[in-house]
């Protein structure tokens, strides 16, 4: 049974991760150029920046989303919607991941920096998830912390 379980949320797991991604490059490209930068300036002006960002302005997007993430998942009812967070998390992944291909001259930020942290975040929320634990929580803040001394060096040394 719990072997059965596990794939399930596996499963689960995978097809939103899809699924919020394509949505995201979707929207994209239904929306105007105004309309996508006030969406990234509003939820991670990071990939607006041209110059380096502040530890403020590389930890409010995650402590944005955890904060939101954490009421709901001490509500015994509200713990069921927590997917539909993640879920909009991978969807804004996805835009600025077309966002950033389309508007950058080098593929070197997005490939470096945009596509591997966000990737692991999406992938850390989906895990916290189904459980919150100490090591998958611990991992999200070492990531955090990695992505701040990355940024510099990837954007702006390149």
């Amino acid at each position: 049974m719990f072997k059965s379980n596990q794939t399930y949320t596996i499963f689960i797991s995978l097809c939103v991760l899809v699924f919020s991604f394509i949505g995201g490059l979707i929207l994209f490209e239904k929306s105007t150029t105004e309309q996508q930068q006030w969406i990234i300036n509003l939820l991670d002006a990071r990939v607006l920046l041209a110059e380096q960002p502040t530890f403020l302005e590389t930890i409010f997007p995650h402590l944005m989303i955890a904060v939101v993430f954490f009421l709901f998942y001490q509500h015994r009812y509200l713990r069921k919607l927590i997917l539909i967070i993640c879920a909009f998390k991978i969807t804004f992944y996805g835009f600025c991941s077309s966002y950033l291909l389309q508007s950058q001259e080098s593929s070197y930020p997005y490939v470096f920096w945009w596509f591997p942290f966000q990737l692991v975040y999406c992938i850390l929320l989906l895990a916290l998830a189904n459980r919150v634990n100490l090591f998958t929580l611990s991992f999200y803040i070492i990531v955090i912390i990695i992505e701040f001394f990355v940024i510099p060096f990837v954007l702006f040394n390149n």
